[in-house]
């Protein structure tokens, strides 16, 4: 009886740990889509996405970096990549990629 009782406790802890894995895998929710303009006085970036322009309004907590290196809010550029998180309220990280980054390496 204790055996099975044992095993059934690995199972479940098994599926559970499965399931968290899962989860850590996705991407996380953001604002994906290209920058269309920025107002560093106003502390906005408009970015095109699916969905249409969205106006992202940051403040002095959000962190930008271009290309994997620290960056500030008037070194983004438009037609550069980003993804904003997250998608809706103030934005608390900005990622952005030049065109360069996203050529493949021959």
């Amino acid at each position: 009886m204790k055996v099975s009782h044992l095993l059934a406790a690995v199972a479940i802890l098994g599926l559970a740990g499965f399931a968290m894995a899962a989860r850590g895998n996705k991407a996380p929710a953001g604002l994906h889509g290209k920058v269309v303009s920025v107002d560093a006085a106003a502390k906005t970036v408009t970015v095109k996405a699916k969905s249409g322009e969205v106006v992202v309004t940051t403040d002095a907590g959000t962190t930008v970096t271009l290309d994997g290196a620290a960056a500030t809010l008037a070194d983004l550029k438009a037609d550069m990549t980003v993804t904003v998180t997250p998608a809706t309220g103030v934005a608390t990280k900005i990622v952005a990629k030049t065109a360069a980054a996203h050529k493949p390496i021959k």
